[in-house]
């Protein structure tokens, strides 16, 4: 899962971003109304954490702006203004998902982090995903084929569970590499065949499809074209 934190505080940033890479997300950090903007109109993110107060534009306008673009993706509204009622009134009219107060509980925004990723909506998040002989839980980031449990490293798991959540059509590595993977975990297109060889000795040879042209599909089972 890719998350965008836009929030003017260097400390709070490094601390909810550190978290959550911890749980295996890519995160951008960015400091600035507009550039925020820019970013969640030019990228798609799985949740956005949002400080209303940023320099250049704020972060309710920023919201408007984004679901005025259609842009849908949950948002996280944090703010620590003693106006509690009338900011909880305006994140919800422009737009927010949730909305928690400063100073912030890591352990409750990660809850409701998790919560908004795995709620029903546009794109449907589920807590374990099966299909097939492949079950992935997303919360302990464990995952088992025909029932016994299989090791992967993070990034091996991050291509997987991109695979699985867009299961039924192929991904690029560029989609792959631009979404899951931020500033702090480089990876380029050029690398993902190597995981995906990876993945497809620890998962079997037919778990993953190659499309000439298109990316990789998720098929456990269909043929693999090589």
């Amino acid at each position: 899962m890719r998350v965008l934190i836009l929030e003017d505080d260097p400390e709070l940033a490094e601390q909810i971003a550190a978290m959550l890479r911890d749980e295996n997300h890519a995160v951008d950090i960015i400091d600035d109304g507009e550039e925020g903007l820019a970013y969640g109109l030019e990228n798609d993110y799985d949740a956005v954490i949002l400080d209303p107060g940023l320099p250049t534009m704020d972060g309710f306008s920023v919201l408007r702006r984004w679901r005025e673009n259609d842009r849908n993706m949950p948002v996280i509204v944090l703010t620590g203004s003693r106006k509690e009622v009338t900011d909880m009134k305006e994140a919800v009219r422009a737009g927010a998902t949730n909305y928690l107060t400063k100073p912030v509980d890591l352990e409750l925004l990660l809850d409701w982090l998790r919560g908004v990723l795995n709620s029903a909506g546009p794109n449907v998040r589920q807590p374990v995903l099966e299909i097939g002989a492949l079950r992935i839980d997303t919360q302990s980031l464990r995952v088992w084929m025909d029932g016994g449990p299989v090791k992967l490293t993070p990034t091996e798991y991050r291509i997987l569970h991109y695979l699985a959540v867009h299961a039924g059509r192929p991904v690029s590595a560029e989609e792959m590499v631009n979404h899951n993977f931020d500033g702090d975990a480089i990876k380029t297109a050029n690398e993902v065949p190597v995981f995906i060889s990876r993945l497809r000795t620890k998962l079997g040879k037919q778990s993953i499809e190659t499309v000439f042209g298109y990316g990789y599909r998720l098929t456990l089972g269909e043929p693999v074209e090589e």
